[in-house]
């Protein structure tokens, strides 16, 4: 990757930051990852970074904009949407919170090219006034087709002081396989896949016990795709650590109305489950997600399958 072109960021009037693919524009959108004490108070411990692409004005699903990327430029886009989402979550100035952003090892076929590619994510991760400690780099692939590759690319960043998390665990001989080898400090657990577990009380006896064994082991176990309360109260009986979806709060492109809504307090603890400010009622975002429908919170109760939006 020696010599690869860079790219060009433009920062707006509140100190936010744009970049470009061809005719598209893209921003950064941040939602929430929260912690939750026996309280039922909640922190906010992280944000996942997702990409919103317009054209001429008007949204474009990121399925539609990654369709449109030549694959001589998806190691230019990938690294792209990654630096900008570093660089406005250094904008939005939360103290404590850290930030996921994806990496797809495929994209990789060489150890100088992940060595450029983590020295650079220093780089801009201290432009933006940063700890790489503060960034997670979520493996979003189970291979690379070159699983030394796969390993290079996670000790490269690890060396580093980033964080590692492993996406769409599902307890398949190979998704175990794979936290073993990588030993990420988060596992994020598939939506669909923990919905079958929650069907039966053994079935949410024996993810209990899947949860807590992680939790030994210094893993910190996330759940995703949280889309009803009742959701949320079970997360908290099985003792996950992180939670993330719908139910507790949308995507936003930035500048974000979390601030307001879940206010960053000196005596905030950096640790998942520990005591925070109560709470607000949530309230529609001011500036929503051109990507999704406006926010609506008196939300009925449904049977809903814990599941990913399209993003």
């Amino acid at each position: 990757m020696a010599g690869r072109r860079k790219p060009h960021f433009l920062k707006d009037e509140k100190g936010f930051y744009t970049t470009s693919y061809g005719p598209f524009i893209l921003r950064s959108a941040f939602q929430p990852i929260f912690s939750q004490d026996p309280n039922g108070r909640l922190t906010i411990e992280a944000f996942e970074a997702l990409i919103r692409a317009s054209s001429n004005g008007k949204p474009v699903s990121p399925w539609h904009f990654f369709s449109m990327v030549e694959p001589e430029d998806a190691v230019f886009v990938d690294t792209a949407c990654r630096e900008l989402h570093i660089l406005n979550m250094g904008a939005l100035g939360r103290g404590k919170a850290r930030l996921f952003v994806n990496f797809n090892p495929s994209l990789f076929d060489a150890v100088a090219d992940i060595e450029d590619e983590a020295d650079r994510m220093v780089e801009v991760t201290i432009e933006a006034g940063l700890r790489p400690s503060r960034i997670v780099c979520e493996i979003t692939e189970q291979g690379s087709g070159d699983n030394a590759v796969l390993h290079k690319l996670v000790s490269s960043l690890r060396a580093r002081n980033f964080r590692i998390a492993v996406d769409d665990f599902g307890a398949d001989d190979s998704d175990i396989q794979r936290v073993t080898e990588l030993n990420p400090d988060v596992l994020k657990f598939d939506a669909a896949w923990v919905r079958r577990f929650t069907e039966t009380s053994a079935g949410m006896g024996l993810l209990k016990l899947m949860v807590d064994q992680f939790i030994d082991k210094g893993i910190t176990v996330l759940f995703e795709g949280l889309e009803e309360d009742h959701q949320v109260e079970f997360c908290n009986r099985v003792g996950v650590q992180l939670m993330q979806g719908y139910a507790l709060a949308r995507p936003e492109i930035v500048p974000t109305t979390f601030d307001e809504r879940f206010p960053e307090t000196r005596d905030t603890p950096q640790a998942p489950g520990a005591t925070a400010a109560p709470a607000p009622t949530p309230t529609p975002a001011v500036a929503p997600d051109p990507g999704h429908a406006v926010p609506t919170f008196a939300r009925p109760r449904r049977a809903a399958a814990f599941g990913k939006r399209s993003r």
